[in-house]
């Protein structure tokens, strides 16, 4: 029981760890880590270049292979690229074993706990993110040393001896059946880190043999591909592609490597000597098993793509979506979230083209059967399910856990999307009311029409301004920002006053008056939202 507890608890002591140097490192890399992604082109080098970075940044092949799921299934990445990242994410995963190379398990805990006292008393973010990364190695050190001891009662216990060999790789059966305990034991924890860790932790012992170890590392590479396959259930036939693609990568790696295991070793052994340092050894199996599987995969992306396509058809009944956002983005939140903000920004153009449309309707008196006035129903149709779908993403990066940092940008896209959802509904409104005057048999007087367009176009330059600010992350608005207002509102009351003026000298129908009232005061409320945006990039309007 003393052995069991140990174990389990260095085991779940070195995956925390994991999970803390992951969280700082991409909270650290913060945007650039988008920027990494950002760079992918049909270039294959490229591709696998991003893939090694993304996944050495977040510390885990298994939420780059399910980011990349998210970006295909977005449309946001190609099938081919996809293939790319993954084999470089492949490669990318082998930094954790020459990580635990570093011969600092004793300085675990007090690493650790150094990392904890400083996450708790510094407040700059950046140095806050240092210390997460410092308390999770420390942690991972630390699992690794309680695995190790936890262990080493093993060694004097004939009954486990006798199992372990019974594992022992001596010819190509008992290494079919390591390489399977490997990738079971991967699948279950759902973790080639835990895997590695355990595997090092028991070759140190001297309770498995270099030679089972190894195979144990090859049999991991194909464990944990299952979380890409659970990530892609539900996805669209590109994202299901891109999974299999990753799981036949590492199966068909193994079954080359398998009948040269031994040629492989002896390779190994020209650069890492076993007998003085088996972590070193284990981590350059793994690194090397990943390097030469990705060469000879490589040149071969495009066939393996076209391959995919043909046994994996199209998936039928594919629920459309109108944003790139995938709810598998938030395994990476500094990824998601400024891929939410370019969402948002084309919300903004989108809004940008309702507003030259309704000026047109209104200038041209176009009715309902007009391409222009069935544009601004499509439309804001579309900007509805856009922020339904980046509301989706954000309330769930919320509740992630995520830096205060993040959750404030979170909290702010929020209100970005509710706002611009808020104009393109009151653009609509307007449209209806035209139609309303139309179906009354009314059109607009000639100097109340000019006075209406000359509204919309300051509200529409006012707009123009916000949403330029916003995709610039343009600063120092505040104060013209409030300028503008004051002049729209001034103008909307002379243009107000001046209707309700007329009033006393010609006698107009209260259906015509009341509705031109009513146009007015939607552009006032539009006016009103494009400020509350101005508000919140300055941050002085909570969601």
């Amino acid at each position: 029981m003393e052995i069991l507890l140990n174990v389990l608890g260095g085991l779940g002591l070195f995956l925390y760890g994991m999970h803390y140097m992951s969280d700082g490192m991409q909270n650290l890399a913060g945007n650039k880590l988008r920027k990494i992604i950002a760079v992918i082109t049909n270039n294959r080098m490229m591709a696998v270049l991003v893939g090694v970075l993304a996944t050495v940044i977040v510390q885990s092949s298994s939420i780059s292979t399910v980011m990349v799921i998210g970006f295909v299934n977005a449309g946001i990445m190609t099938l081919v690229q996809s293939l790319g990242v993954i084999i470089g994410a492949n490669i990318g995963t082998t930094i954790t074993g020459w990580v635990l190379v570093l011969k600092i398990g004793k300085y675990g805990l007090p690493m650790s706990g150094l990392g904890a006292l400083l996450l708790l008393f510094l407040k700059k973010d950046k140095y806050r993110y240092q210390s997460m990364i410092l308390m999770g190695l420390g942690l991972v050190f630390f699992g690794l040393e309680l695995m190790s001891n936890g262990f080493r009662p093993l060694r004097t216990m004939p009954q486990f001896l006798e199992l372990f060999h019974r594992f022992e790789v001596t010819n190509f059966g008992t290494l079919a059946v390591v390489v399977c305990i490997g990738a079971l034991l991967t699948a279950l924890v759902q973790s080639s880190s835990a895997t590695l860790g355990i595997t090092i932790s028991l070759a140190a012992e001297g309770l498995i043999s270099y030679q089972t170890g190894v195979a144990l590392v090859l049999g991991l590479n194909v464990g944990t591909t299952i979380t890409a396959l659970l990530a892609s259930i539900g996805a669209q036939a590109n994202a299901k592609r891109a999974a299999v693609a990753h799981t036949a990568l590492n199966i068909i790696g193994i079954m080359w490597i398998m009948p040269l295991y031994w040629v492989y070793l002896d390779f190994l052994k020209s650069f890492s000597n076993p007998d003085l340092n088996i972590t070193r050894f284990l981590a350059t199996a793994h690194t090397g098993f990943n390097l030469v599987n990705g060469l000879l995969f490589i040149p071969l992306v495009s066939y393996l793509a076209n391959f995919l396509i043909r046994i994996i058809p199209e998936t039928e009944g594919t629920i459309k979506r109108y944003t790139q956002l995938d709810m598998r983005m938030l395994e990476t939140p500094t990824v998601a979230i400024e891929l939410s903000r370019v969402e948002i920004g084309k919300m903004g153009q989108k809004i940008k083209i309702m507003s030259k449309a309704v000026e047109k309707i209104f200038k041209n008196n176009l009715d309902k059967t007009s391409s222009k006035v069935k544009f601004i129903f499509k439309e804001e149709d579309h900007l509805d399910l856009m922020q339904k779908e980046i509301s989706d993403l954000l309330t769930g990066l919320i509740t992630e856990g995520v830096s205060q940092e993040l959750i404030l940008e979170a909290k702010n896209q929020l209100a970005y999307a509710d706002e611009y959802e808020s104009i393109s509904d009151y653009y609509t409104i307007l449209v209806k009311l035209h139609l309303k005057l139309q179906d009354k048999d009314l059109v607009l007087e000639e100097s109340e029409k000019t006075d209406l367009l000359i509204l919309h176009k300051k509200i529409e330059e006012y707009f123009f301004f916000t949403l330029t600010a916003f995709l610039d992350r343009k600063e120092g608005i505040h104060d013209e920002s409030i300028k503008i207002r004051g002049e729209i509102t001034k103008l909307f009351k002379e243009i107000r006053d001046s209707h309700l003026d007329s009033l006393k000298s010609q006698k107009k129908d209260v259906f015509y008056s009341t509705t031109y009232i009513d146009m007015l005061t939607t552009y006032r409320r539009i006016k009103t939202h494009v400020f509350h945006v101005c508000e919140v990039m300055v941050g002085e309007k909570a969601i």
